[in-house]
């Protein structure tokens, strides 16, 4: 069976997504065709609930005809029976990317809609939290054309659920947690299974710590600020018994630097963490302020890896993001992390994926390592 799946604004992340989450839920597939943020993925049938598992994908439909041919395509479309709502009025959409199909798919479904007595409004929209709100997958329709592939959307990914988490939360400090869209996409990378454990070594608030609970982890978070330990441990709590999870978690207050004298040798099945990224930058560093900066956290990463080792499972991943700074004289200095990496038992399972906007004073790059 064939689904495409409607990538988020970070295509290759979300790719990677895909990927780690059908293999961690032991769901054979094939990657059958893909476009800048579109992905067709050749496997069993899947639910349409797998779309609340997902940080960084918008929509997944199951393609009901991958043909060029106007006649097979019609054919196709007919067999499909789109629409099976109650409705005498509704809306209809279409995505199309890469494709000379859209005339002849919207001519189809005037014709469809007048043919079964259904007042049909073509509309357009890219907010899926509007087509959230309209109910449009029992209310309407939502067709996704890519090249020859054309796809009946099963699943939207809600916005206003991610929000929710984000102002509900009793502790949040903005100008220091990732998106809550982030911190799912990298509990994804994990791979980390249900009942597994996740350690995040810089906790902060808790945001990587909340969705893995929400994916049934049990999971530690360390940091050596008391403040951030307290904001984490009423953020968590306030989850537990807002989704009322039975997964567990453990807080620990200490030197990240030193964590396997609080974290028992491999019995972690995962890490997914945005370390310390060195002071706020309020202009461009020169140069050689920025090498400084660089060469400092340097040490304090290869320190990182050397505990990791040492209480991460053997074949489980570390994913981690790591900056680059732009300077003044437009030049952008990186560490050699693959090297720290390298030294301290862990591979690139991928090649790193830059995250975020160029334009931003410090740059980011998200590593996937795996123990070896």
């Amino acid at each position: 069976m064939l689904y495409l799946f409607l990538l988020g604004r970070d295509p290759e992340l979300s790719r990677l997504e895909v990927e780690s989450v059908l293999e961690r839920e032991k769901i054979t597939f094939r990657i059958c065709d893909e476009g800048k943020n579109v992905l067709i993925i050749d496997c069993n049938e899947l639910k349409p609930e797998i779309i609340k598992e997902f940080g960084g994908i918008i929509k997944i439909a199951k393609v009901i005809s991958n043909s060029g041919r106007f006649d097979q395509i019609e054919d196709n479309l007919e067999k499909a029976n789109l629409y099976n709502g109650q409705n005498n009025k509704i809306e209809y959409y279409i995505d199309s990317f890469n494709t000379n199909l859209c005339s002849f798919v919207e001519d189809y479904l005037k014709n469809y809609f007048k043919g079964i007595g259904i007042k049909a409004l073509y509309k357009k929209t890219n907010d899926p939290s509007k087509l959230v709100n309209k109910n449009i997958l029992n209310k309407g329709i939502n067709i996704i054309i890519f090249r020859n592939y054309i796809g009946n959307v099963v699943a939207i990914s809600n916005p206003l659920e991610f929000k929710k988490r984000d102002l509900s939360r009793p502790e949040v400090d903005y100008m220091k947690v990732i998106s809550i869209r982030l911190a799912k996409i990298l509990v994804n990378l994990t791979k980390v299974k249900n009942g597994g454990i996740l350690l995040d070594p810089f906790c902060g608030s808790g945001t990587i710590l909340q969705e893995a609970l929400l994916n049934k982890i049990n999971v530690i978070g360390i940091d050596g600020d008391e403040k951030s330990i307290k904001q984490a441990e009423k953020n968590l709590n306030w989850l537990v018994k807002e989704y009322s999870l039975n997964s567990k978690f453990q807080l620990i207050k200490h030197d990240s630097r030193k964590l396997s004298e609080k974290i028992k040798e491999n019995s972690i099945d995962g890490v997914a963490t945005e370390p310390y990224m060195g002071p706020y930058i309020r202009k461009l560093p020169t140069l050689e302020g920025a090498k400084m900066l660089i060469n400092e956290l340097s040490g304090l990463y290869t320190s990182l890896l050397n505990e990791l080792r040492k209480v991460v499972k053997v074949g489980c991943r570390v994913v981690i993001i790591i900056p680059k700074i732009r300077t003044r004289e437009n030049k952008i200095v990186f560490l050699d992390f693959k090297a720290i990496a390298e030294k301290n038992s862990f591979i690139l399972a991928f090649k790193p994926v830059p995250y975020g906007y160029k334009e931003n004073k410090i740059l980011r790059e998200i590593y996937i390592l795996e123990k070896i």
